[in-house]
Parts: structure tokens; sequence; C-alpha cells
């Protein structure tokens, strides 16, 4: 194997009850590669479940990674949780 591969790290992805239905778990552990942002690691998940964002526009979906506000271009590192939730 190559020096070149970014090496694999794991992130938790946590969505709540409302989310839970849509994409059929509470929660997933995604491999993805090291030095990806969070950018990347949202067009994925809305990539998975494209229901997710025609039925909660901006504003009514919220984001916690690792127990604050996300930033579109933090990079991820393992171990790293986000977590979704439904505003009302």
């Amino acid at each position: 194997m190559s020096q070149d591969f970014p090496k694999s790290i794991k992130i938790t992805v946590c969505y709540d009850p409302v989310l839970e239905a849509i994409t059929g778990k509470g929660r997933e552990e995604m491999i993805v590669s090291e030095g990806i942002s969070f950018q990347f690691l949202l067009h994925c998940i809305f990539t998975s479940y494209p229901k997710i964002i025609e039925r909660y526009p901006p504003g009514k979906l919220g984001m916690i990674l690792n127990e604050r506000p996300p930033e579109l271009f933090d990079i991820l590192k393992d171990g790293d949780e986000l977590v979704f939730k439904i505003y009302k």
C-alpha cells in the first residue's frame, strides 16, 4: 500500500428520532479519509439521505460537532461526533 493514501478515520453521526425515521438508524459510524471537511461529510450525508434536505430547509436542521456548532471548513478528526437535531 502506498504512503500517498490518506489514513482512515471514524466519525459517529447521531440522528434525532425524527431523522431516524428517514435514515433507519439513530446513529451510524462512518469511515472517511483523514483531512475531510465538515462540509464534505454533510454533502455525503445529504447525498445518502436526500429526504432530509427535502423535508427540512435551512434553519430547521441543527448540527453539533463535538458539542459545538460546526463551521463548514472544520477538518474532521478520528472520533468526532456529529449530532443532528430538528428545530421546531
